[in-house]
């Protein structure tokens, strides 16, 4: 054991569960921010709930901790409030509270999105730490804002914030609903036609406890996927084949008709009373052709430059 602790926001979910999980491994004390406590926990873990409109229940929670990675966001939403209570305000919350603690904890790793920085810019160079930020959706604007609130921090508290781009891997839902179309062999491309960056999970988690453990990241933004993009085409024809079945009829959709498609799934998900996993937000993501980027700079920094293979991870989430 290294007697650290490590208070994680987020951790529930798909990346927050695999970073857990490494964790752990590690040697690390792991404390997951909840909601509520869920029914599947990981073994070895603490769990505290916490409100993001309370910043007592973030403050008790956070005490005592060595370090905080802050992962809870809102994916989607039919609003831009939406979108701004948790990944602006659950931020701002998060860092005054930090801030208050009579012993703060010595470093924050804040999980942004390839997002924040937008789509590949004109000339389809992958995105670079030096090319100017232009989110193009709501989402990816809110999660730049919560980068700006990071940079509240009393300077003596250490802060990395990593921008990772398509994360996949097992029981991954966005991934999941694609190859269950593939499975059925027709395929809806909403946009997506261009080229694409990707990252799996575990490699994602060893990036996180990186930023963590090595203080050259400190005050430092990163891309961090692997260093190649790949056309879409590609990555359907990879999961088919790890499937086992034969490459779907794709039908790209015209990306006039995206934000319509958008508004219909937001009107049925309303009548369900859920959040929407497409919908006009997502629209304007879809229209940008390319989202790449390059993770040059924390190769430099890290000497880490070991990442999986799209293909070999495909192969890894669907084994």
């Amino acid at each position: 054991m290294n007697g650290k602790t490590v208070a994680v926001t987020g951790g529930t979910g798909f990346i927050g569960t695999a970073l857990t999980r490494a964790l752990l491994a590690r040697g690390y004390a792991v404390r997951i921010f909840t909601r509520r406590y869920p029914a599947r926990r990981v073994e070895g873990a603490q769990y505290a709930e916490v409100s993001y409109d309370d910043r007592e229940s973030l403050k008790r929670a956070a005490e005592g901790a060595d370090h905080v990675v802050h992962m809870a966001a809102t994916l989607f939403s039919r609003t831009r409030a939406g979108f701004e209570r948790t990944n602006v305000g659950g931020t701002a919350a998060l860092v005054a509270a930090l801030a208050s603690l009579p012993k703060p904890p010595e470093k924050l790793v804040y999980v942004s999105s390839l997002a924040a920085g937008g789509p590949t810019p004109d000339g389809g160079e992958p995105r670079t730490e030096e090319t100017p930020d232009a989110p193009v959706s709501e989402y990816g604007r809110t999660k730049l804002g919560g980068e700006k609130e990071v940079q509240r921090l009393p300077p003596f508290v250490r802060r990395t914030v990593l921008r990772p781009p398509i994360v996949y891997g097992p029981n991954e839902y966005a991934v999941s609903k694609i190859a269950h179309w593939v499975r059925k062999g027709f395929m809806v491309n909403a946009g997506a036609s261009g080229a694409f960056s990707f990252v799996y999970v575990d490699d994602l988690a060893a990036a996180i406890i990186e930023a963590l453990e090595n203080p050259a990241t400190d005050g430092r933004t990163y891309y961090v996927c692997e260093n190649r993009a790949y056309p879409w085409k590609d990555f359907i024809a990879m999961l088919a084949s790890a499937m086992g079945v034969k490459m779907p009829f794709m039908l790209d959709l015209p990306r006039p008709l995206l934000s319509a498609l958008g508004l219909a799934y937001e009107a049925v998900s309303l009548l369900g009373r859920a959040e929407p996993v497409f919908n006009r937000d997502k629209a304007k993501e879809g229209a940008a052709p390319n989202w790449t980027a390059s993770s040059s700079k924390w190769e430099r920094d890290t000497g880490r430059a070991a990442w999986t293979p799209l293909a070999e991870g495909i192969k890894k989430t669907f084994s």
